[in-house]
């Protein structure tokens, strides 16, 4: 939710879409046959915006965190799969906190790790 869109993630068929306030759906930056620039999300399960309203995107099915521009322009990749810190394993929830430090919660691995979105 900004002071203009509200945003909606379909996670049974990956979507994002964003609509007005008013409910008139604006854009969809992520459907079936539809990808984002630059990379392939396959199963988003949660999602935040920073500052600049940059889409930081939990891609659990892919073991790894994307951060994509408003308009769904690929930015960055956080994480690959594995057991290591810096890996994930089924990243769940999501939160951004000051600083840009991103909080991520894996499934699997039972672990809250923090990593720099800088």
């Amino acid at each position: 939710l900004t002071a203009d869109e509200v945003y909606v993630l379909c996670d049974d068929n990956p979507c994002l879409h964003v609509f007005s306030h008013a409910g008139e759906r604006l854009r969809s930056l992520l459907s079936r046959g539809l990808q984002m620039q630059m990379t392939q999300v396959t199963g988003p399960r949660f999602f935040c915006l920073d500052a600049a309203e940059n889409i930081i995107l939990s891609d659990t099915s892919a073991h790894r965190i994307q951060i994509f521009s408003k308009e769904g322009n690929f930015i960055q990749t956080i994480g690959e799969e594995g057991q290591q810190p810096g890996m994930l394993c089924l990243p769940k929830g999501i939160a951004l906190m000051e600083q840009l430090s991103l909080v991520v919660v894996s499934q699997n691995k039972n672990s809250l790790q923090i990593f720099s979105c800088q």
